[in-house]
């Protein structure tokens, strides 16, 4: 028998039982990464640190609520990948980031058990379902699936028997820190020094932006502190404000809108929030997504 040629070897050696492991190896790291990123894609940040951050914040402010968010992540990411969903996507945790918030907020309104933990499970396949649907009509998903799912859980409350936990303070428009503040509660983070963490983190990835979206929130606490004696409904939806107003700067920011748009979008956010309000129906973000799918759709990206 000869000795094999270079080229053989090297064939050999590329389908063999090491090359199959490396690459095995390289599909679990990307799983991993997207596992770690649906925190961060949360704020539109598809950076595993960020988001192992971002976890680590979650569970100083509220241990339940960051395993239920943990438990929705791993769901989610284990659902893409058995349907064989993109990817790309999946790494950057894009199927996933819905069903991680659903597990954050479930967890933080009411106690979790197995029987949540089940409902968490149906809830997470159909934000990965609709997340894949929004994608192939071109639309951008937001946190879309995830006002879906809530939405859906808020009308079977009672059906499903879950146990409502007792809630902490929310951000009010007299505090020093409101907007820092509405930054931790879009994953329900209370405390204002972690909301202020929760910032800095996202500034380390999109400085600017990040920067221009808290600008957005400061203007939505002005405009409840300045106002809401004058307008109740407005005071009243304080909270709600400061989210979807800073998630709609911030949106638009990702979206490469102008300054003014992300503005105007934290603006007509804040301004549903008010028009829901007085249905007394709990709408999440439902506003941020309204304000923001409008805007893509009748604006075009900035110049760079």
């Amino acid at each position: 028998m000869g000795l094999a040629s270079p080229e053989s070897a090297s064939s050999l050696t590329s389908s063999g039982p090491l090359s199959r492991w490396r690459d095995r190896g390289a599909r679990l790291a990307d799983e991993l990464h997207g596992l770690c990123a649906s925190f961060g894609q949360i704020y539109f940040m598809p950076s595993a640190v960020g988001g192992l951050l971002l976890f680590g914040l979650l569970m100083l402010a509220d241990m339940p609520s960051a395993w239920a968010g943990l438990a929705g992540a791993v769901m989610a990411t284990l659902t893409a990948v058995g349907l064989g969903f993109p990817a790309d996507a999946r790494r950057a945790g894009l199927f996933s980031y819905n069903g991680t918030l659903t597990g954050i907020a479930l967890g933080t309104l009411w106690q979790t058990d197995l029987w949540l933990y089940a409902w968490l499970f149906a809830c997470v396949v159909a934000t990965v379902l609709l997340t894949r649907l929004m994608a192939r009509l071109g639309w951008a998903a937001l946190t879309g699936p995830f006002v879906a799912v809530m939405s859906v859980t808020h009308c079977l409350r009672g059906t499903l028997h879950l146990v409502p936990r007792a809630l902490g303070a929310g951000c009010t428009s007299h505090s020093v820190g409101f907007a820092f503040c509405s930054v931790g509660q879009v994953v329900f983070i209370a405390p204002l020094v972690l909301g202020l963490l929760t910032w800095y983190v996202l500034h380390l990835w999109h400085a600017r932006v990040t920067a221009w979206a808290l600008a957005g929130g400061v203007v939505c606490g002005l405009a409840v502190a300045t106002f809401g004696s004058a307008w109740p409904a407005l005071a009243a939806q304080a909270g709600g404000i400061g989210v979807n107003g800073f998630l709609a700067a911030l949106g638009l920011g990702i979206f490469r809108r102008n300054v003014p748009t992300r503005l105007t979008g934290a603006a007509v956010a804040a301004f549903l929030c008010v028009v829901f309000g007085q249905f007394g129906w709990p709408y999440f973000t439902l506003p941020f997504n309204l304000a923001v799918w409008t805007l893509l759709t009748v604006t075009s990206p900035a110049a760079d």
